[in-house]
Formats: structure tokens, sequence, C-alpha cells
């Protein structure tokens, strides 16, 4: 395959509004196993917690779940699991030896600074580097600016296509900004994609004789470099919120569409508080504004996200299946089945 898949893993957490580099010493992972529906709706409750922080689907009987949780917060929220009798153990003691590492590591790859794919690399750096795929291979590559965000940063978006591409796929990374992984898969993907197309792959070729791809690489630029300076786990965009002092809205839960449903919180303070009301962010309406410019003529939707080994599809906020589940059904299980053939992926 043209296109190499990629294990989703980072480490999140909770999102505070500090100007100091927040430290997240004595943090832990906390793995939780639901054994009842109970469980399941407790977590889902208490996920809207400021000092809860999920990081993974909460949605499916006897599959792990892991939290993140101060050294407070584990005393406060342990009575809770054993009155509940949901079995919990701490997996980490300490998250901010691994972010310590990793900090260590990108000084270190930062020595190579011309090249940015398989890097964790910054805003600037990504808009130079959509650039410099344009200007390399200007036969199929172009760009546009989707959007503006709250503190004027620029979204932008590659496009590949031919003179023959006539159905459209959009794909977008980042909307969260602690997860880096999704952004630097974005670029993996379009460095792998426009390699394969110049190299003559018959693949990507065939793909783009009638395919024209859009790809946002990184969609809440203001967040992701709040992330980098200040909060390494910091979820939302950066906008203030009337009347609240806690700042930003989750994008994910933003849209429009079944607005404040599919664990939704109308908590500013909530790392998957959805905004006050549907499409009030300029980010959402960005990528909005970007597919409906093309209205009807999208074949397909993703948006990479991490944490998990998932593959989701339509829709989240209902069990009610769409028209057209058994050839999404069909389309995810190729992809699955590519990626654990790829890595033999493990269950976490």
């Amino acid at each position: 395959m043209f296109l190499k898949s990629f294990i989703l893993i980072a480490f999140l957490a909770i999102g505070y509004g500090s100007c100091e580099k927040v430290s997240f010493e004595g943090f832990k992972i906390v793995r939780i196993f639901p054994t009842d529906k109970s469980h399941l709706e407790l977590i889902g409750q208490l996920q809207h917690n400021p000092d809860f922080d999920v990081l993974n689907s909460a949605r499916i009987l006897e599959t792990p779940i892991l939290v993140v949780l101060s050294p407070e917060a584990l005393v406060k929220y342990s009575p809770i699991f054993s009155t509940n009798k949901v079995e919990f153990r701490v997996i980490d003691n300490n998250i901010q030896r691994k972010f310590d590492l990793q900090d260590k590591s990108m000084k270190k790859n930062k020595r190579d600074a011309k090249n940015i794919v398989g890097k964790f690399s910054r805003y600037s750096e990504i808009n130079n580097y959509i650039d410099e795929v344009v200007a390399a291979s200007p036969n199929i590559a172009s760009s546009y600016v989707a959007g503006t965000t709250h503190e004027n940063r620029i979204i932008k978006a590659l496009v590949f296509k031919t003179a023959t591409s006539n159905r459209g796929i959009f794909i977008d990374c980042g909307l969260h900004a602690r997860e880096w992984i999704a952004v630097s898969s974005c670029i993996w993907m379009i460095d792998s994609m426009q390699k394969a197309f110049e190299n003559g792959d018959a693949s990507m070729q065939a793909i783009l004789s009638k395919y024209e791809i859009h790809i946002i690489p990184l969609a809440n630029p203001d967040g992701y470099e709040y992330s980098h300076t200040t909060n390494r786990m910091w979820r939302k965009n950066r906008r203030p919120n009337s009347g609240s002092s806690c700042i930003g809205t989750d994008l994910n839960r933003n849209f429009g569409y079944k607005w404040l449903t599919g664990g939704s919180s109308t908590n500013p303070c909530s790392d998957s508080y959805a905004g006050p009301s549907g499409d009030s962010e300029l980010e959402t309406k960005a990528i909005e504004k970007a597919i409906l410019n093309k209205n009807g003529y999208w074949d397909a939707y993703l948006t990479i996200h991490t944490y998990g080994q998932y593959w989701l599809t339509s829709w989240s906020y209902t069990t009610d299946l769409p028209a057209d589940y058994d050839d999404l059904k069909l389309a995810v299980d190729i992809g699955a089945a590519a990626i654990k053939n790829l890595f033999g992926n493990k269950k976490l």
C-alpha cells in the first residue's frame, strides 16, 4: 500500500490555563476495567470533571479505560471506584517522566531542522512544509487558507489532485491540541502521497486520477502551540469563554450537527466543553466552510485523533446505524486489517 498506517498513541491529561509551564509531576495513568454497564455510566459522568481525564473510549464493556489523575484526584476517586466495585490499577506513577524524555528527544531531533517528517513540529514549520510540498510538486499540489483562529493563526490546507480528479476526500488532524502524533501522521501521509506519486506508484496515481484530497494537518494551531509552550496536556482551542475563567472549547464537539450530544459537556472548565453554541468556534467554521464550498463533492471525511487503536464510523450520537453502514464497515475492516498486518497491533 502507498499509505502507511499508524498506531496513534499519545499520553494525554487535563488542561490548565496558567502562564508558566505546567508540571505533571506525580500525575498517574490509571487503568479502569469496566465489567458492568453501570461502570460505563459512572465513567461517562465523571469524565466531564476537569480533574478526571479519560484518554480513550469509555463505551465498551471489558475494554480497559485509561484515565489521568493527579495525586489528589486519585485519593478523591479511589473510594468511588471501590464503592461501585470498579476494578482499577495505577499503571504509570509519574507521566512527567515521559514528557521529559519526549522533550529530550525533540531537542535531539532539532539538529535536523530541514526535515519535519516523523517529528513533532511546530506551527510555522508545518506551514512552511506545506509551501515546500507545493513548490516541489506543482503538478499535483496546491494549498489554501481555510480560516484564521482567535489568536490570528492561519489554518492551512494542502490539496493533491490531477486534471482528472472528480471526487473529493477531506482529512483533518490536530483538532485536539495535545494529540501531537495525529498532526505528525498527517505530515507523514502528505510526504508518503507526494513521494508515491512522483515515484510512479500505480496505486497513488490511480487514486489521484479520481480523487482530489484535501488535508488540514493542523486544525487547532492556537491550542497546539500552547501545548508546546505551556501545557503539554492542553486539548481545546484558546478562545476565552464569556463568564468563565476557563479557556477553550473542544472543537471536536462544537460542530453544529447534533451539537451537545455524544459525550459533550456544558461546563467551560471541562475538556469536552462543546462551546456556547454549535459552530461557535473559528476553527470549526473553517472546516465546515471548506467542506461546504464543495458540497456534494466528497466521498469521505476522515478526522485523525489519538488516543487509541480504533477506527470509528458514524454515528456517535446514537446507537442507530446509518443507511450506508455496510459500506462503511467494509471499508474500515479493510483499513483495520491493513494496520494489523503492518504492526501486529496488540490490545492496550
